[in-house]
């Protein structure tokens, strides 16, 4: 399958469990995007970026564990292993269990888009998988919106 169609959706993280496996640039990113919108995170991986000891995350160094799902509301696989990711993604799918991919644009059960926010709106951008564009958007979006 080369496409997926994906219904925006806004969600509740606030104190919600989720998982990041995986600690590298990217898993960082996405920790401290769930820390914002008030999620509960917890990290495992082997190899573990200096920056996530410095964020309110639980943090366990070694290899994911299928019963690690247990009670979890999202993951993010954020190795750069895709064989691993995907089997991940394959359990998520298997508990109903949210999951975004970093190695993939298709298998995954919910995406991250870029984001604009203040007192008046919520707006969410997705590229279809394409983050750079998604921020291209925001940003003319940003503009349009300022300039009005």
């Amino acid at each position: 399958m080369d496409r997926k169609s994906y219904f925006p959706v806004f969600l509740d993280l606030n104190d919600k469990e989720c998982l990041i496996v995986g600690a590298g640039n990217i898993a960082l990113r996405k920790a401290k995007t769930l820390l914002e919108y008030g999620a509960k995170v917890k990290i495992i991986s082997i190899d573990i970026k200096d920056e996530f000891y410095n964020l309110p995350v639980e943090i366990e160094k070694r290899e994911f564990r299928k019963e690690d799902l247990q009670g979890i509301f999202l993951v993010v696989t954020g190795t750069d292993n895709e064989t691993l990711n995907s089997g991940i993604v394959k359990i998520c799918n298997e508990k109903n269990i949210l999951v975004n991919n970093i190695t993939s644009k298709i298998d995954m059960s919910v995406r991250f888009g870029a984001v604009i926010c203040d007192d008046e709106y919520t707006i969410g951008i997705s590229a279809n998988g394409n983050p750079k564009k998604a921020i291209k958007i925001k940003e003319k979006i940003k503009d349009t919106l300022k300039n009005g």
